[in-house]
């Protein structure tokens, strides 16, 4: 039963993303905090749960120490937990904490070197700092990798635009 309300929780969580309606977000936020608090009453030592609930909470923007708080209660015990540090990684994207995010990132694909998508967002977060060199080396290391033909060369031509560019 526990897995239904994560399941719950999850979908409205991700359901903000694709929403027209930007009134219908506290609604699906605050559903989604329903729905995994209610989860973890029946397991509550789920941690990818927790992780979640702790997201929902930021995002709703009511308390979100209180969101914090609750993932570096679990960073205590797990540091290493990829969905953990990607949570802290977005955070602080969003935050404007983009060497704080980077960390977070570089955690990630040492934990996971398969998550890709981490050279991604540490390229996006040197460019915003306005390091094309560290741009460029981001993005050439998700094209050496990655093994979906599209997106490495759009990453490549996207690359030659920012070597021809001053």
């Amino acid at each position: 039963k526990a897995l239904l309300w994560f399941e719950a929780g999850n979908r409205y969580y991700y359901a903000v993303q694709f929403t027209q309606d930007q009134s219908e977000i506290p609604v699906l936020v605050q559903s989604s905090i329903r729905a995994f608090s209610k989860g973890l009453e029946l397991e509550p030592n789920n941690t990818d749960a927790k992780i979640m609930l702790a997201s929902a909470i930021v995002e709703s923007g009511s308390d979100p120490m209180k969101g914090i708080s609750l993932l570096r209660e679990i960073e205590k015990v797990d540091s290493n937990n990829v969905k953990l540090q990607l949570s802290f990684a977005f955070l602080s994207l969003r935050s404007g904490q983009l060497d704080k995010a980077i960390t977070r990132f570089q955690k990630v694909l040492v934990l996971d070197p398969t998550y890709l998508e981490a050279y991604i967002n540490i390229a996006d977060a040197y460019s915003q700092m306005g390091n094309k060199e560290g741009t460029i080396e981001m993005l050439e290391k998700f094209a050496s990798k990655t093994e979906d033909a599209t997106a490495k060369q759009e990453v490549e031509d996207y690359i030659k635009q920012l070597k021809e560019t001053n």
